[in-house]
């Protein structure tokens, strides 16, 4: 994809699990991120439809896109998360773990779509071994005209 104007807005949405159980649904986050290019790469800040009544930092993007290909790495200025009855809370004490998008162009439907992953905890079994907790989902993305 040959980038043109440097600055950009880009839209898509993100889907996540809600729960463990079989007969859990996804739930599906829309967000707008407004972007600046230096070559293939960009960076900027972004805003989804959970968060953006509680988070009051800027959310910062960085990326880049290589042919087909985009990846880049969200990270929120702080700790948040749903409790047992679904209300999202925060804690500025804490850092939110870096969520990392891996996804590919589709000359069809005009967009990028792939999977999203953040490692939400680490837990270390032997000395060379550790276990990690992981949340993922998908997501699609595009260039607002």
């Amino acid at each position: 994809m040959k980038i043109v104007d440097n600055e950009q807005i880009w839209k898509g949405s993100f889907s996540y699990l809600e729960g463990y159980d079989a007969i859990d649904s996804y739930i599906q986050v829309s967000f707008k991120m407004n972007l600046t290019f230096e070559g293939d790469s960009f960076m900027g800040t972004t805003i989804d439809s959970e968060s953006e009544n509680i988070i009051t930092e800027p959310i910062l993007v960085k990326g880049f896109i290589d042919n087909d290909k985009i990846s880049f790495v969200v990270n929120y200025p702080y700790y948040y998360y749903k409790d047992e009855s679904d209300k999202i809370l925060v804690d500025k004490t804490m850092d939110h773990p870096d969520i990392e998008y891996l996804g590919f162009y589709d000359q069809i439907e005009k967009k990028f779509s792939g999977t999203w992953e953040m490692i939400i905890n680490v837990e270390k079994v032997t000395e060379d071994e550790y276990i990690e907790e992981v949340a993922s989902g998908g997501f699609e993305i595009y260039r607002e005209k």
